[in-house]
């Protein structure tokens, strides 16, 4: 046999070859881990310990805003934490997690929370020390945009803000400036109530108002509905 045609024979093969490692290697690593996956339940709290690499899974029927809380045992160090979708996509890792440490109980606590869609999650956690976290769940909430319904100056440094009852609200966002473009020099006070009073505002100046729903998850993290109109108010002097 000529040697070229040996040696061309021969390179057609290992390049075969070569593609087919690489085509093999290339399987993400999160799919053997669905496989691995132990099946977690919403709202309970799981603990794991150092040196273990382990992978929950769980599932979303409905959009829904999701809190993650994970307590590491030990200063803030951000260990190997990760949720991803059934498609591989990442959600978050321990980066983004809000991080407080306490010193007397030497223990580090991670805050995050996502809204996320219908689906199958996956979490995996490679940690060199002892843990424990949970995972809550709620229905998202949607609030609608808020309705300022009456705005009147009847004494000096006043306004009254009256607003549209909200479905699913707690209370009502108002923020209010001399500026109409919200640029500069806005204040933001929070309303359990429907008609809020703003005082100290200064007399013979038009105010802008807005007004916008909100509610709170249970994880401490607030929803808001869309602002209102802006309407605008002179107060009175004297």
């Amino acid at each position: 046999m000529n040697m070229k045609k040996w040696f061309t024979k021969i390179g057609m093969i290992l390049v075969v070859m070569v593609m087919c490692i690489v085509g093999f290697g290339s399987v993400p690593v999160y799919a053997s881990m669905e496989d691995d996956a132990m099946d977690y339940t919403l709202g309970e709290t799981y603990y794991g310990q150092w040196l273990n690499e382990d992978c929950y899974k769980f599932a979303l029927s409905k959009k829904s805003h999701v809190a993650f809380r994970i307590n590491l045992y030990g200063s803030i160090a951000y260990d190997y934490i990760e949720l991803y979708n059934s498609a591989g996509k990442r959600v978050f890792y321990g980066a983004n997690l809000s991080w407080n440490y306490n010193n007397v109980k030497d223990i580090s606590t991670g805050r995050v929370s996502r809204t996320l869609n219908t689906g199958t999650y996956y979490l995996k956690i490679d940690s060199e020390r002892n843990y424990n976290f949970k995972i809550t769940a709620e229905p998202l909430i949607t609030l609608p945009r808020g309705t300022i319904t009456s705005l009147k100056s009847n004494k000096p440094g006043q306004a009254t803000v009256s607003c549209k009852a909200a479905s699913n609200a707690i209370g009502y966002r108002i923020q209010y400036s001399t500026d109409y473009r919200f640029h500069k020099g806005v204040k933001t006070v929070y309303s359990p109530t429907r008609v809020k009073t703003l005082t100290k505002l200064t007399k013979g100046k038009r105010y802008y108002i807005k007004v916008c729903p909100y509610t709170v998850y249970d994880d401490g993290e607030h929803a808001f509905g869309v602002n209102s109109y802006v309407k605008s108010v002179y107060i009175k002097k004297k």
